[in-house]
């Protein structure tokens, strides 16, 4: 079938009239930049033309709800690119309910208004994208959403501090902080972002060594192990950095983004 008559089949199976069939078929097709295509077979199209005509071909029909079960899995990195900006800029031109289900947690951030994270079925959290991201409900997310997910460190409290392995970092300070129960075995949180580095020591600072530098265009990645934590964390820093593998420096938490978590789940 042609692009015309993919847009069309929809409308086709309702029995919608020829001439009315073909009127709708075009004006989706105007939306989704396809006109040029409309007597093109799918083997003609590159892989983002085609995903539009699928969503041309749900749009015919003018459906109250969208569902798009993972619609950009089978694109390179470029036309996710691309198709995610379109999708979101379509869903806010025409106001419709979508419902998007993906594996890609960065195309979850980019493209919701709210989101929905499971694990075995079950919401874990919803919430709008920031505050997944800022404070999420339970380590599963904490762990999950997030380029690189949010260091998680086992501690435990000593007054406004988290002791761990014996290095006190500040407790919470940030909205919704509450008093943490002294002595509690806790997994302290702080994502690669939040953490400042320097190579001077300063006080609620984490040792270690930089054993990765991972060069990610504006940022770098740094890995930092600390033989006083007995753990590895992850901080990141500016592209202009100078850092070396080998020097020995101090991630400092950011203490209105730090999250404390028990059993967990957020405290």
């Amino acid at each position: 079938m042609t692009v015309r008559d993919n847009i069309g089949y929809p409308l086709r199976i309702r029995k919608v009239p020829g001439p009315e069939r073909a009127a709708k078929a075009a004006e989706v097709a105007g939306e989704l930049e396809l006109l040029d295509y409309l007597a093109r077979r799918p083997g003609q199209l590159s892989g983002g033309q085609q995903q539009r005509v699928a969503l041309a071909r749900a749009m015919a029909v003018r459906p109250s709800v969208f569902l798009f079960d993972e619609p950009l899995s089978n694109l390179d990195a470029r036309l996710r690119l691309e198709a995610r900006t379109f999708l979101k800029r379509l869903q806010r031109e025409l106001g419709v309910t979508t419902v998007f289900v993906t594996h890609d947690q960065a195309e979850a951030l980019a493209l919701a208004d709210r989101i929905a994270v499971l694990e075995h079925g079950r919401i874990r959290q919803l919430g709008t994208p920031t505050e997944i991201f800022r404070r999420p409900a339970n380590t599963f997310v904490a762990s999950f959403i997030g380029s690189t997910p949010m260091n998680l460190l086992p501690g435990t409290v000593r007054g406004t501090w988290v002791s761990v392995a014996g290095v006190l970092l500040p407790g919470p300070m940030g909205e919704g902080a509450r008093p943490l129960p002294d002595g509690a075995e806790v997994v302290y949180g702080i994502r690669p972002e939040y953490l400042r580095y320097t190579t001077h020591h300063a006080p609620g600072s984490l040792p270690g060594r930089v054993t990765v530098i991972e060069n990610l265009g504006s940022t770098q990645l740094l890995t930092l192990d600390s033989e006083e934590a007995g753990a590895s964390l992850q901080v990141t820093v500016p592209e202009d950095l100078p850092v070396t593998v080998g020097e020995r420096g101090y991630a400092l938490p950011r203490p209105e983004r730090v999250l404390v978590y028990r059993d967990g789940e957020l405290m």
